[in-house]
């Protein structure tokens, strides 16, 4: 399910914050330039990503300067292991979107149930 999510950007720093208003983190994964905020049922309500221009310049299929955002949608797939983070972004010139694969925290590895 897509759900639109609230953005802050601090042009400064080239710091983006997703999240989703209401909402309280009870956790966090951190993997690189990204902090993925969870809630008590560990579904993202938060995303946090350091140096938010070069990282999604990578990522999304045709990012424009993100103080040009006017809508971030965020849908969440589970998939064996990992989980895919979706991002939909509106500019006013245009759409972008990509794929951010994580660890899924409902899964458990093999390895560690010896």
């Amino acid at each position: 399910m897509m759900q639109n999510f609230k953005y802050s950007y601090d042009e400064n720093i080239d710091d983006l914050f997703i999240y989703l208003e209401g909402t309280k983190s009870k956790g966090a994964i951190e993997l690189g330039n990204f902090i993925f905020d969870l809630d008590e049922n560990k579904k993202i309500v938060g995303i946090q990503i350091f140096e938010a221009s070069k990282v999604l310049s990578k990522i999304l299929s045709n990012l424009t300067e993100l103080t040009n955002i006017k809508e971030i949608r965020i849908e969440t797939n589970n998939f064996r292991n990992m989980r895919a983070v979706k991002m939909h972004l509106v500019t006013s010139l245009g759409k972008s979107e990509g794929i951010i694969a994580l660890p899924d925290l409902n899964f458990k590895s093999p390895a560690l149930s010896c």
